[in-house]
């Protein structure tokens, strides 16, 4: 046997660095979380809604169905640019900064605007 082979296969095992972390991994896990926090907001906001638009008897099915349409819709989205063909040659990290970019606005300016017109 080739002493280089027996060395690389009984050899002690190297232990590797933990990868670092990059600012563009940072950078898209913040916008991932803000976007997660806008919607678990949003859907606190539209469950309480339903639930006390059927205290008060009144129908919900059409209510929850256009949030849900619109949440579907979003993720459809999303799913379709993370299967578009240069999406798919981009590195991981750039390319969960580019779906962390799309998603974050829109649910982030709807919390932003329920929450100030609130009050």
């Amino acid at each position: 046997m080739d002493p280089r082979t027996y060395d690389a296969l009984y050899r002690p095992a190297r232990i590797t660095p933990p990868p670092r972390r990059t600012p563009v991994v940072l950078l898209a896990t913040a916008l991932w979380v803000l976007t997660l926090t806008s919607l678990a907001c949003l859907g606190f906001v539209v469950g309480i809604t339903a639930l006390w638009s059927a205290a008060e008897g009144m129908p919900v099915g059409g209510f929850l169905l256009s949030c849900f349409a619109g949440l579907f819709g979003g993720a459809a989205v999303l799913v379709a640019v993370r299967l578009a063909p240069g999406v798919q040659r981009m590195s991981a990290d750039t390319r969960s900064l580019l779906l962390a970019v799309l998603a974050c606005p829109i649910p982030l300016v709807l919390a932003m605007t329920m929450w100030f017109y609130s009050a």
